[in-house]
């Protein structure tokens, strides 16, 4: 049985158009005339020469046809026997160019004249990159990113505190500003930008933090669409201080977004190895993208599972709302709070089984009203009632289960449950940190009273912290 191999071959755009080939044919032919020998089904990573990358991944469809690509020749095409390549995926990032990969092992130069498959850990690599690159989340993986470290660096002696506003919104529009040191500046050339360009848009930024009594840092926050400017930025309506020395200090700031991914209360973050060569990852506070190529690859992997999990939840959530729906509840449920949880294991992890009859029964208790405005109307279900949906107010994960339940309360019950209409719910998962802490205060200093007679105690900052 044949073992099939997988190769990185040099595509010569001076002798013909591989690129245009591709795009417009879905395959290209490869000479038989080679030392390396292909077989059927092995993968082919196609380094092109003009632009010193590898961007296009290929499989051997067939072995000795004749060509049929002459056409992208630049001169007469030989009439040769050869395989044919057909194209699997296209890959358009930056992690595959050559500085990149030199940083992984590979060698560049006359090296890869002829196919070549020995070198496992850069190929594995490569297949890694495009492995990432296919996968479908919320968001398309931007070309460049910025990884920021957050609470270090020497000039925290005398500038310290700029940088406690990058994860707060800011009151004046809700979005988010990052405030970086006033007198280092972002290379935004790094960041695809060209020198007469003051600012580059859609860049990621990863915000990390280092780990107590260590050298590692663990991501604590992400935004794949923001604004970085070449220069500090200073606007009035924007203004946020800090005192040093007895002095009011503006905060001025290089990065802005809409939103950011808050990871501060992940229970599985991922976490860069700053150790052997990496130890001055972080040294500017700050790398770009590629520089620890291993490393990035394996915290974009670690970023599409956290979105795909998320986008899952949303699915699951429809779910369980078209279930409270349907749902019968004609007994009032008063013990709920000292049930034992119920879990599920499946191949996304661990779970919580939510009752949808607890759902109902908060509700029911509101009579269909969203709690944060009852003016708020949506329409009549199957039921006879008007559509509203359940929302636990601590939110009912496996970590904020197991919390409670340790002091013997589950937080999967109609205490905890607030009857929402859609769109205030949806505010609460996906709109701005200003307007969804205003509606989660709000529902606090309603249900407070209610949580603490059924024994939950829960203050409002650690009921923020938990969104």
């Amino acid at each position: 049985m044949v073992r099939n191999r997988t190769w990185l071959a040099f595509a010569n755009e001076t002798i013909c158009n591989h690129r245009k080939a591709l795009k417009e044919r879905g395959f290209i032919n490869w000479t038989t005339n080679v030392t390396s020998k292909f077989v059927e089904n092995d993968i082919v990573y196609l380094f092109m020469n003009d632009d010193r990358s590898i961007r296009f991944k290929l499989r051997v469809d067939k072995v000795d046809e004749p060509r049929e690509d002459g056409d992208y020749w630049i001169d007469s095409a030989p009439k040769d026997h050869t395989y044919k390549l057909k194209l699997v995926a296209e890959y358009g990032g930056n992690l595959l160019k050559e500085e990149v990969l030199k940083r992984v092992g590979f060698k560049g130069g006359g090296s890869i004249l002829n196919p070549s498959c020995n070198n496992a850990k850069l190929l594995e690599y490569i297949n890694d990159v495009f492995k990432i690159a296919s996968q479908t989340v919320t968001f398309t993986l931007p070309s460049y990113y910025m990884v920021v470290d957050l609470g270090s660096g020497a000039y925290c002696k005398t500038n310290i505190g700029h940088e406690v506003f990058n994860l707060m919104s800011n009151d004046f529009d809700g979005r988010f500003y990052g405030y970086l040191p006033p007198h280092d500046n972002p290379n935004i050339k790094e960041l695809g930008a060209a020198s007469t360009d003051n600012y580059v848009d859609g860049v990621m930024i990863v915000y990390v933090q280092k780990q107590p009594n260590s050298t590692n840092r663990r991501i604590i926050a992400f935004t794949d669409k923001a604004r970085v400017h070449a220069e500090k930025q200073s606007n009035p309506d924007l203004n946020r201080f800090i005192s040093e020395e007895g002095m009011q200090t503006e905060c001025t700031y290089t990065i802005e977004s809409d939103y950011i991914y808050d990871l501060r209360t992940e229970s599985d973050p991922f976490v860069f190895n700053v150790s052997g060569e990496d130890l001055q990852m972080f040294r500017m506070q700050r790398f770009y993208t590629g520089r620890h190529p291993r490393q990035e690859v394996k915290m974009l992997q670690w970023l599409v599972d956290y979105l795909q999990r998320k986008g899952r939840e949303v699915d699951n959530d429809f779910d369980f709302q078209k279930e409270i729906q349907e749902v019968e509840c004609d007994e009032v449920l008063s013990n709920a709070s000292i049930q034992p949880p119920h879990y599920s294991d499946g191949t996304s992890g661990r779970t919580i089984v939510k009752k949808a009859s607890a759902s109902k029964q908060a509700l029911k208790n509101a009579n269909f009203k969203c709690e944060f405005d009852d003016s708020h109307s949506t329409f009549l279900t199957n039921k006879g009632v008007p559509y509203m949906e359940g929302h636990h107010l601590i939110p009912c994960t496996v970590s904020n289960t197991e919390r409670f339940w340790s002091k013997k309360r589950n937080i999967d019950c109609p205490e905890n449950i607030i009857c929402l209409c859609p769109i205030c719910h949806r505010r609460i998962h996906f709109g701005r940190k200003v307007e969804k802490d205003h509606i989660i205060r709000s529902l606090y200093n309603k249900r407070k009273s209610l949580l603490q007679n059924v024994g939950i105690e829960i203050s409002i900052d650690e009921l923020l912290a938990l969104y």
